[in-house]
């Protein structure tokens, strides 16, 4: 039996540019911080005598005999991928529901890539583990997603990212004093929409209008660095600002980012101790995240008492095996 898991991820500053499409021409940036809520995959060798090889419990109960046959593509694109043919029980588990922004289909890509590669006795680094998660989810499964939720989900922190036009990167550590993060984490607020969607198809309007948005997104990728600098020096209210600039720009980007719903919700935070504030992952749904003015924390919470609001913390880690028998 081996267990691993993989943790969600809040993104602040640059989602967007960090699609190949736009960073292959002008590079990218993000400014994200994985947090204390998990994806855990479950994996355990069948005996060879069993009849039906592979067993997959998600959203549905899977039992079937060959890889075409599984229905979750992210398990079936992962074993061919890595020309994995062993019998297998695989059981998911997730902290935050899935298509809420949350980077949730890099975190499960991510723990069963390590799941593998565990049974498989070998040795597998941040680096090629989001490579390897990034190739499954955009090149064998088609989708439009970037490169960030699978750095973010396998370093883990908080940090600042660089993109390459290659598509290489570097990753630079928002190294915040132990009061200095509190401080900060204290400032956030994280509503859930209740809305899921497929991130994805929100995504692919975004990707296909870069070219006529190019100035945007442009500036997007500027304030990643200017968000950074802000955090350094304790400038929260900048940065509260500086995201409500960002979200301005990101909910015109295409016409499904947002709607009425989210709109009122967001206005709301406003009205209510935000200074500005974010809704999470390619739009649609999901969570809405908010920077609240100094002593204002506990005004906007009791304005959102009919809202599921998620308190959070950093987690320090990536992706990690928390149990290997073999």
């Amino acid at each position: 039996m081996i267990l691993t898991r993989s943790p969600y991820r809040v993104s602040f500053f640059g989602g967007g540019t960090d699609y190949e499409d736009w960073f292959s021409v002008h590079g990218g940036a993000f400014l994200s911080m994985s947090i204390n809520y998990y994806t855990y995959i479950s994996l355990r060798i069948k005996p060879e005598f069993q009849e039906k090889k592979f067993r997959v419990l998600w959203r549905l109960a899977e039992d079937v005999s060959s890889i075409e046959e599984i229905q979750h593509p992210i398990v079936r694109e992962s074993l061919k991928k890595l020309n994995f043919n062993k019998g297998l029980d695989i059981s998911y588990t997730g902290d935050l529901p899935g298509g809420s922004g949350m980077g949730s289909s890099s975190a499960f890509t991510a723990a069963l890539v390590c799941a593998l590669y565990a049974d498989m006795k070998k040795s597998l680094n941040p680096y090629e583990l989001s490579s390897i998660s990034y190739d499954i989810e955009r090149h064998m499964l088609k989708e439009t997603v970037g490169i960030q939720d699978q750095i973010a989900t396998s370093f883990g922190g908080f940090n600042s990212v660089s993109i390459n036009k290659d598509g290489s990167y570097k990753i630079s550590s928002v190294n915040l004093s132990e009061n200095q993060l509190n401080n900060f984490i204290d400032r956030l607020v994280l509503v859930y929409t209740g809305i899921t969607r497929r991130a994805t198809s929100f995504a692919a309007e975004k990707v296909s209008n870069m070219v006529n948005k190019n100035e945007e997104f442009k500036q997007l990728q500027e304030m990643v660095s200017q968000a950074h600098q802000y955090l350094l020096e304790d400038k929260i209210n900048s940065f509260g600002k500086l995201l409500n600039d960002a979200w301005d720009i990101k909910r015109n980007l295409s016409s499904n980012i947002t709607n009425s719903n989210i709109d009122a919700l967001y206005n709301h935070g406003l009205k209510n101790g935000a200074l500005g504030g974010k809704l999470l992952g390619a739009g649609g749904g999901g969570f809405l995240l908010f920077v609240v003015k100094d002593g204002q924390k506990e005004k906007l919470l009791s304005s959102l008492k009919d809202n599921v609001v998620v308190p959070f913390q950093l987690s320090r880690g990536g992706t990690k095996i928390l149990y290997n028998e073999g």
